[in-house]
């Protein structure tokens, strides 16, 4: 009766035989609290949805037949729902829920600026990951580099802090590829036998990796990371005396795995 009262306001004339416009078959299977309606018709075929209360199964009706009466999804915004067929979980803001960690990266970096310097790096961070998406704020993340051949040959730079954006490519998977971009505060210094330069400033991040065990509160990865720094570094006072006040642009790249430990929004269950 609800149905027929709903297609009755959709400008539908139902009859109870000898419908000559077509058929509306509609069952229903209950679980727990929650309805699923499985709705077949004429218009557009096929329309399924699932409401955790009973009493609101004339709203899901409603959304059903408009959406099967005009061909549009009953997704997203459109003429499937008003103010009055509008679903508690539909009003309600949804809560994602993400994945918190802490986590240690080490590595080997390279500084470059005067030659090839390369030598270890390590940092600390924190991510907080959604299912697409991830933030990570890290910080003390320290590059120290030198050259073998040239024992005056020497780099240093690092964040204080650094703030960075990940995309991950397989956003459900328990192991995906990532790519991310960000920007931080730090500083460069690198050297030789006769010449020392060294700023701070803004720093421009990319990163790019490869993330194990995200349906576990555990985290594993491999990341590359490109630092740009948006300054170049002058010139500064050496053993020799003054410099000459020119400047080299220093960008560093590292390479690096980490692991981290926090909340998951995984839930297991057993079924025996």
């Amino acid at each position: 009766m609800l149905l027929i009262q709903t297609l009755a306001r959709n400008g539908q004339q139902v009859v109870d035989s000898g419908c000559a416009g077509g058929t509306y078959t509609v069952y229903h299977v209950k679980l727990g609290n929650s309805v699923t309606i499985f709705l077949h018709g004429p218009n557009n075929g096929y329309r399924e949805s699932k409401t955790k209360s009973i009493e609101e199964i004339p709203e899901h009706y409603s959304q059903m037949v408009r959406s099967m009466l005009n061909g549009q999804p009953m997704t997203g915004i459109n003429e499937t729902v008003d103010r009055n067929t509008v679903t508690n979980a539909q009003a309600a803001p949804k809560r994602v829920q993400a994945d918190s960690l802490w986590y240690l990266r080490i590595g080997y970096a390279s500084i470059l600026g005067l030659g090839f310097n390369a030598g270890p790096a390590f940092g600390l961070g924190y991510r907080y990951e959604l299912d697409t998406v991830g933030i990570d704020l890290s910080f003390l993340n320290f590059a120290f580099a030198s050259n073998e051949n040239q024992s005056a040959d020497a780099g240093f730079n690092g964040s204080l802090a650094k703030l960075v954006a990940y995309w991950f490519a397989d956003p459900s998977a328990n192991r995906t590829a990532y790519l991310g971009g960000g920007v931080s505060w730090g500083f460069s210094y690198v050297s030789d036998a006769n010449r020392a330069y060294g700023d701070t400033g803004l720093q421009g991040e990319i990163s790019a990796g490869f993330e194990l065990l995200r349906a576990t509160s555990i985290r594993m990865f491999a990341q590359l990371d490109a630092t740009l720094p948006f300054y170049s570094s002058d010139e500064v006072l050496y053993t020799g005396g003054p410099g000459g006040g020119g400047s080299r642009y220093t960008p560093s790249i590292i390479l690096s795995v980490g692991a981290g430990f926090g909340r998951s929004n995984t839930i297991g269950v057993v079924v025996h």
